[in-house]
C-alpha cells in the first residue's frame, strides 16, 4: 500500500484562501488540516467557503472529498477523479476535484476529508 499527499486550497468569501493537507495511505479516508496551524476546518468557524480545489500526488485517484459536521453528518460529498500528467487535459485541468461555486458556512467541529483509491 502506498501513501499520497492530498492538498486542498479552501477559498473563503471574506478571508484569504488557506492550504489544507495530509499524507495518508491510498485506499483510506483521512482528514486534511491547515498547513499554517495544523487545525481542522472547524477552527475557522464563522467563515463561508466559496470553493475548494483538491490535488493528489501523481498517479493517485481521488474517490471523493467531503465536509463532515461535528455530529458526523455529511455537509457535502463530491466525487473526485484522476488528473493527467503534464500535457494532458481533463475537465478538472491539473487537479483531482474543483468544487465551485460553494456557499458553506463553517461551524465548529467540521472536518475536511478525502478518500483515495488504492
Amino acid at each position: 500500500m502506498s501513501n499520497t499527499t492530498a492538498l486542498a486550497w479552501v477559498h473563503f468569501q471574506r478571508a484569504p484562501s488557506e492550504l489544507y493537507l495530509k499524507t495518508g495511505a491510498d485506499g483510506g479516508e483521512f482528514e486534511l488540516v491547515s498547513q499554517a496551524a495544523s487545525a481542522s476546518l472547524g477552527d475557522v468557524a464563522g467563515q463561508v467557503i466559496s470553493g475548494i480545489d483538491v490535488q493528489l500526488g501523481t498517479g493517485s485517484i481521488l474517490t471523493y472529498v467531503s465536509i463532515t459536521a461535528s455530529d458526523g453528518g455529511e455537509v457535502i460529498n463530491v466525487k473526485g477523479g484522476e488528473r493527467l500528467a503534464a500535457g494532458g487535459s481533463t475537465n478538472n485541468g491539473n487537479i483531482n476535484a474543483c468544487l465551485t461555486p460553494l456557499s458553506i458556512f463553517v461551524e465548529r467541529g467540521m472536518t475536511l476529508n478525502v478518500m483515495t483509491a488504492e
